[in-house]
This record gives C-alpha cells, structure tokens and sequence, in this order.
C-alpha cells in the first residue's frame, strides 16, 4: 500500500503530447527497454549528491515520470511529498506496481498522479525534468516554461536533464526532440527562470541512459530558480 491515488484523472492527451508513448506503455514496456533507464536517472543521483540537505516537509514534482524510479530516488533522499505525473494510464500502473514492489521505506511519500502537466496546480521546492520536455512537441515549449514557474515555489528549483543533446539530428526529429543548453534559456528566461548552475559537460557516471539507448547523445544539467536567485557555483541547492 501507500501509492495514493489522489489526483488521477485517467486522460489520455494534452497538448503537444504524442499517443506514441501509452502505445509503448500500453504494449508491456519492460523495465530498462527503450527509454526506460531501469533505475534513477543517473543524472538526477549525481544532482541529488551536490543538492543541500532537504528541508522538512519539502516537497517535489516530476512529470512525465514513467515508472517513478526518479521520484522514489527523490523521496529517498529526503522529500515528504513527490508527485509523478503521467499522461500515460498504462505508465502510472507500471509506476504504482513499481512503487509496491519496491518495498523502499519512503515509498509512500510517492504519489502517482495521472494527469495533464498543463493543467497540473501545485506549489514545488523542487521540479526534476527529465526525458520530459524532448518528448513534447515543440509547439507548447513556451507553454512548457510558463507551467514550470507557476510550478515553483518562491525559493524553489527546476532541475533539467538536457538530454538528448545531439549536434548529428535535425531540431525537428522526434519525439525525442533533441536539446540545448541554448534552448532551454530562450524558453525560460523569458518565463523568469534563470540558470543558477550549470554542468554542460558530466562525466560518465551522470549522463543519462535509458535502456534502449545506443547512440551518441550528450546529457547537460542546470538548475533554475527564479529571477536567477541564490547564486551560482556548485551548491545549487534548494
């Protein structure tokens, strides 16, 4: 026990999202095919280790969450509250099945929410975005900024996973879209987030890897914060 089911809504589409992926959930996606990692996204764990401590109570949110192993990472780490958001009905069952068999104490601070990022309402110390923007078309990434900042509490942070960064694929091939340090600031400084720490080049035991990934693309990492406060440097905490 202990996945709640709170703010499950069962849709199936909003804007900009694709029936391509509750098609691979719904198909029986195996743990650690395609862009399913397996496990934590190696590139949040490296994040998490320089994060300062969790205050009480904190809270966090991830969207497009798959099978939630980043927002059980999340809680592990210290937050009292992570939502994992899915669009995908077949995905937020494979997350709650993930969540039960884990048996990991802080299971029950996940809550697996099905739902429509865009229309999601909340306030967060902490947002992880990950595989979830390239997987969006490119016709709501301003809509995509506007949601992460009204996400955010004042204080908080927007953690990205630009992934995948690849120089060999056209802007408009996907989903997965390709990504840039450089497109993320042209959507969210605009929208008042501002970059507070940046890592453009991560070693090998932070870079994303989904499952199924046999390619060449890079992952960066930058953490965001409103009106760019707290800094930059290595802390990027929250």
């Amino acid at each position: 026990g202990g996945v709640s089911e709170r703010c499950c809504q069962r849709p199936m589409a909003h804007a900009g999202a694709s029936d391509h992926w509750e098609r691979l959930w719904a198909s029986g996606l195996a743990k650690g095919d395609k862009f399913d990692v397996g496990g934590p996204s190696a590139t949040l764990l490296g994040a998490l280790r320089r994060l300062d401590p969790v205050s009480e109570g904190a809270t966090a949110l991830v969207p497009g969450a798959g099978r939630a192993y980043d927002a059980l990472a999340l809680a592990a780490s210290g937050f009292a509250r992570v939502v994992a958001l899915e669009l995908s009905p077949s995905a937020c069952d494979a997350a709650k099945r993930e969540i039960e068999a884990s048996g990991h104490p802080r299971a029950a601070s996940v809550e697996v929410c099905c739902g429509d990022f865009f229309r999601h309402t909340g306030a967060y110390d902490l947002v992880w975005d990950c595989t979830f923007l390239c997987a969006l078309d490119p016709s709501v990434r301003e809509r995509w900024a506007a949601a992460h900042r009204s996400l955010l509490k004042p204080q908080g942070r927007l953690l990205t996973a630009i992934f995948p960064i690849d120089a060999s694929r056209p802007d408009g091939s996907g989903p997965p879209y390709p990504l840039s340090l450089d497109l993320l600031r042209r959507l969210l400084q605009p929208a008042g987030l501002h970059a507070v720490e940046v890592r453009e080049t991560l070693p090998a035991s932070e870079q994303h890897r989904p499952g199924g990934f046999s390619g060449e693309a890079e992952t960066a990492l930058a953490v965001w914060a409103i009106g760019g406060l707290g800094g930059g440097g290595g802390g990027g905490g929250g």
